[in-house]
């Protein structure tokens, strides 16, 4: 199986005419697919705590524009998607999901602008409800943060390739790159440079931290809101996430 992320890149020139967000897909044919099956670990606190350690500096993604492909654990949804482009002053991100049942995308569900270090301004679709609107904007600029720290501290990466048997329908509709990317989590080595933040996970200095899903025992997920943890007395990682805006 391959990522979603082709079937996505595939059905660009549709979307592009029938949202009013199709501006913020430019390019999309062609990004490089980065792929995480394991939304466990992607969710993880051990994920979480890295994001500091990239917030002192602008984003810089690892390619002009890239996809962010998250395996979602939820019984309606295939896949979490971030599509993110690097400009010379800013990295903007599109988030969007593919419906399980329904067999189709949403439009964008939260638009995202990183413009300083540690900061992301976010704005939702205009139709999407004020009691979840925060619930998106979390989702919209966590993907990137997480994505980026496990690439940078905690990834491994495994190249993929598409079988040429299936490459046929995607070039038609203009896709290239067909080597994709399957990143595999380190939850442990993603801990043990939690240190350099001072301090284990366990008792970590004062920080906010995301708003994030988690998986329960009993198989269902919950969104756990923002929040400050960590132990002020250890001080406090100052240079941490800040949301801005509402909903469109």
């Amino acid at each position: 199986m391959i990522p979603y992320g082709y079937e996505f890149k595939r059905l660009a020139p549709q979307l592009r005419l029938k949202s009013i967000y199709g501006f913020l897909l430019e390019g999309l044919e062609t990004a490089p697919v980065y792929y995480f099956a394991d939304q466990a670990a992607f969710d993880s606190d051990e994920v979480e705590a890295l994001g500091p350690l990239l917030m002192a500096e602008h984003l810089k993604l690892p390619h002009p524009a890239v996809i962010f492909e998250v395996k979602d654990r939820h019984p309606d949804r295939d896949a979490l998607l971030v599509y993110a482009r690097q400009f010379e002053d800013r990295v903007e991100a599109a988030l969007f999901s593919r419906w399980k049942k329904r067999l189709r995308w949403t439009d964008c569900l939260a638009h995202a602008v990183f413009a300083a270090p540690g900061c992301a301004e976010v704005t939702t679709h205009p139709e999407i409800r004020q009691d979840q609107a925060k619930m998106y904007m979390d989702a919209a600029s966590g993907i990137v943060w997480r994505a980026l720290s496990i690439l940078a501290f905690a990834g491994d990466d495994k190249p993929r390739k598409v079988m040429p048997a299936l490459r046929r329908p995607y070039a038609k509709a203009g896709v290239s790159g067909w080597t994709w990317h399957q990143i595999t989590i380190d939850v442990a080595r993603a801990r043990a440079k939690t240190l350099d933040l001072g301090g284990t996970h366990a008792s970590p200095r004062w920080h906010i931290r995301r708003g994030h899903w988690r998986q329960l025992a009993d198989g269902r997920r919950v969104f756990v809101s923002e929040c400050q943890v960590g132990d002020p007395g250890r001080g406090g990682v100052v240079k941490d996430y800040i949301v801005k805006g509402a909903a469109a």
